[in-house]
């Protein structure tokens, strides 16, 4: 170990795809170092011992509730450090407004939210400092009073490793240019509604393209004969999404900028692309702005004519998508590879605490075997799957009470038939 003297807790409260970027691959980063590092979720019924033997706690989406004012208190009477980890604006009540989520037209769903958003806001305040993964984050804390650090997403060693085999086997079609859009939830529904009458331009002007709309987006219905040149593909697990991104031409990657939600996003759907070498268009959030350097690793575009002037230059230049797409490649695995992330972790830990952390002289991906962290348990899918329904349900019932556990089960089976019954705006 570089420090035997600090233990770190890494603590999720979330699941999905935004525990697995700030938190198992927070903890890849500390493995790759050496610390002494464990990782955890709220439900874990052994997480009393985890915190007694920790002196530093991560804690990421993590609403307030008795077991939060626990933790905060072990940790403080013996002078611990208590970081909270935000990748979103799920800690300002007032920004719920912009939030554009079809199930939020139930005012349960609705109400709840908003509640753990104020909860979330009350973590943040007992916390000793915040870790975000945008600029635009870090500003938005700061205006709280709270000291605050950027450490960007990164992606992680079995990324990289299914990318590249992605990559390898993609199937090339040189009749066809693909267009591709991967959306993780149908709040994407008014970023990709911004870029939709230029997509649609670009469609008609060239029939041998097809857009690939990956994920629960809906892109309406007003489509006409252009419909045929539409592929919907059904969310897949993250691990099959390279495969799907490698058939890709361009990227897409639009937000609504003047949304705080928008800005909140970090640039992670321009290094998945990258990964299989895909070059990407994006808005000019502060996110993709850091990333992208316009024209040679990908493209920023901040109105309808650039995002279609943008789409029509890569359909109609192959080489250029193609160059691009391998200076993304380079890029992302100079700036967001995992040991790169690393050493940016120590001089953030050092910044946040007294004693120093040592950073290895050695390169960091030879300090622990790749083989060895593919296969340990962090890695695993049965992880991503916990905790279960049950499990869930009993944490709420022990730290919050069972009026939020009856609207949480209600919420779940108002999700299971709303392809029956959808959501429908109130009048």
């Amino acid at each position: 170990m570089n420090d035997s003297s600090h233990s770190i807790l890494i603590l999720s409260g979330a699941r999905g795809d935004t525990r697995r970027y700030r938190t198992f691959h927070l903890f890849e980063q500390t493995r790759l170092l050496g610390l002494q590092s464990q990782l955890s979720h709220v439900t874990d019924g052994k997480l009393s011992e985890k915190v007694k033997a920790s002196d530093i706690v991560i804690i990421h989406r993590a609403a307030y509730n008795r077991q939060i004012a626990w933790l905060e208190k072990e940790i403080h009477q013996k002078n611990g450090k208590l970081i909270q980890d935000f990748d979103d604006q799920i800690f300002d009540p007032t920004a719920f407004k912009f939030i554009n989520s079809v199930d939020f037209a139930d005012p349960i769903r609705a109400s709840l939210y908003q509640e753990e958003m104020g909860l979330n806001r009350k973590t943040l305040d007992v916390c000793d400092i915040c870790l975000t993964s945008t600029d635009y984050l870090a500003d938005c804390i700061r205006q709280l009073g709270k000291p605050v650090h950027v450490h960007r997403n990164a992606f992680s060693l079995e990324m990289l490793e299914g990318s590249e085999a992605a990559y390898a086997s993609r199937k090339f079609r040189p009749d066809k240019i693909v267009i591709g859009y991967a959306s993780g939830t149908s709040t994407h529904n008014q970023d990709f509604a911004l870029i939709k009458p230029a997509v649609q331009e670009v469609l008609s002007g060239h029939p041998n393209v097809e857009l690939w709309l990956v994920g629960p987006l809906d892109p309406g219905e007003d489509w006409g004969r252009l419909d045929n040149q539409i592929r919907r593909i059904k969310l897949v697990p993250w691990r099959k999404l390279p495969e799907i991104q490698a058939q890709f031409d361009i990227n897409l990657a639009p937000l609504r900028i003047d949304n705080p939600f928008g800005q909140s996003k970090s640039e992670i759907k321009y290094v998945e692309a990258a990964l299989v070498r895909i070059p990407t268009i994006a808005s000019p959030s502060e996110a993709f702005k850091f990333a992208i350097r316009q024209a040679d690793n990908g493209f920023l575009a901040g109105n309808l004519l650039e995002w279609q002037k943008t789409m029509e230059s890569l359909i109609e230049q192959p080489t250029l998508h193609t160059t691009v797409g391998e200076r993304a490649y380079q890029d992302a695995k100079l700036h967001y590879h995992p040991s790169v992330r690393a050493r940016e972790l120590v001089e953030t830990l050092n910044s946040m605490i007294d004693q120093k952390f040592d950073l290895p002289n050695n390169d960091l991906i030879n300090g622990v075997s790749q083989t060895e962290l593919l296969e340990s348990f962090w890695s695993k899918p049965n992880l991503e799957r916990s905790p279960t329904l049950i499990q869930r349900g009993l944490y709420t019932l022990r730290y919050r009470n069972l009026r939020t556990l009856l609207q949480q089960v209600w919420i779940y089976f108002r999700r299971m038939v709303a392809p029956i019954f959808p959501y429908r705006n109130p009048l």
